[in-house]
């Protein structure tokens, strides 16, 4: 039986291809029986791709003269570029706000939690776009716009354009941008964070589409079932202020709102690229993934993933509605709580700044045995799969290490730059000094991949206790700030997809002796605030 199934799986795989193979987004053509299964649902979004007859998604051009066409006079929408892309497209950003403020000064002036939704960080996942316009016709011109009264909106509809217009998860860097929240190689990356810096978030959706076939099809011989994954900020430093906000408010509204349309909504998970392994993952840890960059924070950090990645338009407005009425509860249960979530998020934050625990390196996920929801690929008849699944909301730390005062850079001009998009403070050293410190010696260094959901940080090293002289004009990085936990992770140079281990800073030829090290008690150091940081955080007493 078995064997027969995976046969007939194999030939729908061939034949599929070689009917898809022209049509724009179609990897694998679903049959008429799991079609049906996938109805549209009863809620009337006007979008370009939404358009009776329409069999295409909506181009960059549509983008732009449709979100042009929302800022009318008295609308409650200003409309900026946030970056122009490698190949000359632009990224929109909307500002919704009561008071139709175009300055992120004066929306933080308003008090008002502000919520970000990002779509499209993955070219080949246009619903999260589609939804995006949706709702930013609803907040300026239609029922969600009262929810203003309470909230502030920013909307970043499409932010990969490039990969958008060439169908490609990657940019045109050919770099995956949900990758690239930690060290900043693409120009899109460093607009959207710059951007948060000026209007920092309270919470963050990140809206995405999951492949429907694929290594499903390939490793359990069905395609999956669910209309939404969802799963909130997991890496281990990650506020837990926060991680109950998601846990106890967000997420239960979330599910109350998609199943009230019938939809099914699952913890989000993938699997790995072998097919002789048949392990679940519930989601990546790494501080570069976007959910737990945004998360890292202190802000309420939630992806949304619906069905769709391979094939083409199929149920395009089930998959377009299912990111509207999941963010819509996102957006009414912001506003009906909104000091709750002021409240909670300025905790989280002053937690970060305050806490003296250890930084986690490294740590391993929990593993357990759970269902997995497939569909027979030709009847569409369900059936549950038990697999082996790790469980990134549970971890054990394997390896950790006391929380230093603060970190001396010697000068490198990029580090300054990386310092200010993850959101941090750093005071300048003005006068050559001999302090005690920690120093990195790299060893074992090799190549990760980098697009693995838990990727290696590729070296280890080993640390030791070393009184020298740092030279004026280096950067001191104190940790009594609210970004430290982006800093730490960003600085240890073992933390997965640190500054170090991506080549952003990098060694001197011949060394293995990082630019970066530790320092335990600043005291001594002579000490000038840079940038944004103010005297106080500069000075040790």
């Amino acid at each position: 039986m078995f064997r027969a199934f995976a046969i007939v799986s194999l030939c729908l795989i061939v034949a599929a291809t070689a009917r898809a193979e022209d049509v724009p987004g179609l990897r694998y053509r679903q049959s008429a029986a799991v079609l049906e299964k996938y109805p549209p649902i009863r809620i009337d979004l006007q979008t370009p791709a939404l358009e009776p007859g329409r069999t295409t998604t909506t181009t960059q051009d549509e983008m732009e003269s449709f979100i042009i066409g929302l800022a009318k006079p008295n609308a409650p929408i200003a409309v900026h570029i946030l970056a122009t892309t490698q190949l000359g497209r632009k990224v929109p950003l909307l500002y919704l706000t009561k008071e139709r403020h175009i300055d992120a000064t004066a929306i933080r002036a308003t008090g008002r939690p502000v919520v970000w939704l990002i779509g499209q960080q993955h070219g080949n996942e246009p619903a999260s776009s589609e939804a995006m316009l949706a709702l930013a016709r609803a907040l300026s011109e239609g029922g969600l716009r009262p929810l203003l009264d309470h909230i502030a909106v920013v909307i970043v509809p499409r932010a990969n354009p490039d990969g958008a217009a060439a169908d490609s998860r990657d940019t045109a860097a050919l770099m995956d941008m949900n990758r690239d929240h930690a060290s900043f190689q693409l120009l899109e990356a460093r607009a959207l964070h710059a951007a948060m810096l000026d209007l920092p978030p309270d919470v963050v959706i990140d809206a995405h589409e999951f492949a429907v076939a694929s290594h499903w099809l390939e490793k359990f011989e069905g395609l999956h079932a669910a209309d939404l994954m969802v799963l909130p900020a997991t890496h281990p430093h990650v506020p837990k202020p926060t991680r109950k906000l998601a846990d106890d408010l967000f997420l239960p509204a979330i599910g109350r709102a998609v199943a009230g349309y019938g939809l099914r909504t699952v913890p989000y998970h993938t699997t790995g690229n072998r097919r002789d392994d048949r392990t679940v993952i519930l989601g990546g840890n790494a501080p570069g993934i976007a959910r737990n960059a945004f998360g890292l924070m202190g802000a309420v950090s939630i992806l949304l993933e619906t069905r769709g990645v391979g094939i083409g338009i199929d149920a395009y407005q089930r998959r377009v509605a299912t990111h509207y009425v999941a963010i819509k509860a996102v957006l009414e249960t912001a506003a009906a709580n909104a000091g709750k979530l002021r409240s909670t998020i300025d905790s989280a934050r002053r937690e970060i700044e305050s806490s003296k625990s250890d930084i986690v390196i490294a740590h391993s996920l929990t593993a357990n045995t759970t269902t997995l929801t497939l569909i027979d690929p030709a009847t569409a008849a369900s059936r549950d799969v038990p697999v082996m699944s790790s469980d990134s909301r549970v971890v054990t730390i394997t390896q950790s290490r006391t929380r230093p005062a603060g970190y001396i850079i010697l000068r490198d001009a990029n580090a300054a730059e990386h310092i200010r998009l993850l959101g941090g403070k750093f005071c300048r050293v003005d006068l050559p000094t001999e302090v005690d410190t920690e120093v990195f010696d790299i060893r074992d260094r090799t190549s990760p991949d980098r697009r693995a959901i838990n990727p290696d940080a590729g070296l280890k090293v080993s640390i030791s206790a070393k009184r020298q002289m740092i030279p004026a004009g280096s950067l001191y990085v104190p940790l009594r700030q609210p970004a430290a936990h982006r800093l730490m992770t960003a600085l240890e140079p073992d933390v997965p997809g640190s500054l170090i281990a991506t080549d952003v800073i990098k060694l001197s030829a011949g060394r293995t002796i990082a630019s970066i090290m530790r320092v335990l008690n600043p005291t001594g150091l002579q000490l000038s605030p840079a940038d944004t940081a103010d005297a106080d955080l500069c000075a040790f007493r």
